[in-house]
């Protein structure tokens, strides 16, 4: 950190002469993220570039489209700007452009969901077909878990081997139970935020298939067809040839959305940083000797790259873009701990400020400011429209949740195969709170689970997973 932005910085946290160091403040954020994003989008640019032709054959038509409108708006908005004016068209298209992306993301993050619950239920088939060994007592086996679980003080840890353990031991409870546990962990929001609710509300409803929609059938109607024969499986009668099959259909559609997630995280990059260079435009000025290079080397390497994809054919990256890349080395890292300081202080400022902020006339740039801190935020894909409450959740509207989603829950079982059902079960208990109160419970539920389980091939899929998992 420079000298200059530590005494600003500190000055901004410690509240002192804030008119004069706000309008500093929001002038150096702005440079330091213009170079920032324009580093960024010069790596992730290359980056597309290669597995766009690595992998750009299997991509959908969709993501296809959204790369077009990428190097349109690179091209035209970045490189080719000419009039100051036309700059609010640019940033429209990229909004436009990044939601679309996000609502693609979340329909491929339910497909995947979705065959996390067929995964489940075909492994827990597959040894009816295979060859097992004897299994120890349950008991036995009940006490090797549970020094699994507990080996160590660290209670994080141990909470989450506890939720494994549970996410593959077979479902044994009723489903009465089952509301039950779910209820508890949704009353434990008691007081929270309502943005914390239905954040994980919307979690349990996609690990439980309650969020499937015509729009998913119509973005990718080869993965809705596979879906759809994958659900028209009996897994009580299920025969050799059906399994093989089903499992063949389940890999070609896992090999399919991890090319399409893939894409979808290498079109985020972009446009993130993209988005970030057309918000700071209007704001950027003169610059020290040294950031000056190194924004005109990332904008050599963006301006070949966009050349490259529009002559839409591979080519060798030349001497020049890599001596390019020479001057760049390691800049993005060394910018990272700035950046934290631009956040913090960005985030002091909306907080304490705002009206001050209007006063000087800067209120637009701090919106600006505000969209970028959220486009370099751990989450690539957040909402930028989300107006967060804070308001608590009462006990009324808690119940309506709880009652609501229960309901829908009730709704997917009755017309769910049973081991889709116990599928849905397992993948949604392993995502909420540890229920267990101390280590008896937990040896009672993994006994109880195995001394019900009478299917020798699930109590044996079941156990390989957790072995497997116990000797990592």
């Amino acid at each position: 950190m420079s000298k200059n932005l530590k005494s600003i910085y500190n000055n901004i946290i410690k509240d002192k002469n804030p008119q004069e160091n706000i309008p500093e403040f929001l002038g150096m954020a702005t440079e330091k993220y213009n170079t920032y994003a324009t580093v960024r989008l010069a790596l992730h640019y290359y980056t597309s570039y290669e597995i766009y032709w690595d992998e750009g054959e299997n991509w959908s038509a969709i993501l296809h489209d959204y790369i077009k409108k990428i190097n349109s708006v690179v091209s035209n908005g970045l490189l080719g700007l000419k009039y100051r004016e036309d700059l609010d068209q640019y940033i429209k298209q990229i909004d436009e452009i990044r939601q679309g992306i996000t609502e693609g993301m979340e329909k491929v993050t339910l497909y995947a969901d979705l065959i996390e619950i067929f995964e489940y239920a075909l492994n827990r088939v597959e040894y009816r077909f295979n060859e097992m060994q004897e299994l120890e007592d349950d008991e036995e086996i009940a006490k090797e878990v549970l020094r699994f679980i507990f080996d160590g003080e660290d209670n994080l840890l141990i909470n989450e081997r506890i939720k494994d353990v549970i996410g593959q031991l077979p479902v044994r409870i009723t489903k009465q139970k089952y509301y039950d546990y779910i209820s508890d962990s949704l009353n434990e929001l008691m007081g929270a935020s309502k943005d914390v609710l239905d954040t994980y509300i919307y979690f349990i409803r996609g690990c439980a298939m309650l969020d499937l929609s015509q729009d998913m059938k119509e973005a990718y109607p080869e993965l809705w067809e596979k879906k759809e024969k994958l659900e028209q499986l009996d897994f009580r009668a299920i025969s050799r040839e059906e399994f093989q099959a089903a499992s063949q259909l389940l890999q070609e559609t896992v090999e399919l959305l991890e090319v399409e997630s893939t894409a979808f995280y290498v079109l985020i990059d972009l446009v993130n940083e993209l988005y970030t260079l057309l918000l700071c435009a209007p704001y950027i000025g003169q610059v020290s000797e040294v950031e000056n290079q190194q924004r005109e080397a990332a904008l050599y390497i963006i301006k070949s790259i966009n050349n490259a994809f529009s002559k839409d054919k591979q080519e060798e990256v030349s001497t020049e873009i890599l001596s390019r890349f020479e001057l760049i080395e390691g800049i993005q890292e060394d910018m990272e701990f700035d950046i934290m300081s631009y956040e913090d202080g960005l985030y002091h400022i909306d907080k304490n400020y705002a009206n001050l902020v209007e006063s000087m006339g800067k209120a637009e740039i701090m919106k600006s400011l505000l969209i970028i801190k959220d486009l370099h935020s751990a989450s690539k894909f957040i909402d930028l429209d989300n107006k967060s409450s804070d308001k608590p959740v009462d006990k009324e509207e808690l119940r309506q949740e709880i009652d609501k989603l229960i309901k829908e829950l009730d709704e997917r079982f009755k017309g769910s195969d049973r081991m889709i059902t116990r599928a849905i079960m397992a993948n949604t208990m392993n995502k909420i709170p540890v229920f267990f109160n101390n280590h008896t419970e937990v040896m009672d539920y993994v006994l109880y689970s195995l001394n019900k389980c009478t299917d020798m091939a699930e109590k044996y899929a079941a156990m390989e997973i957790i072995y497997s998992m116990m000797e990592e």
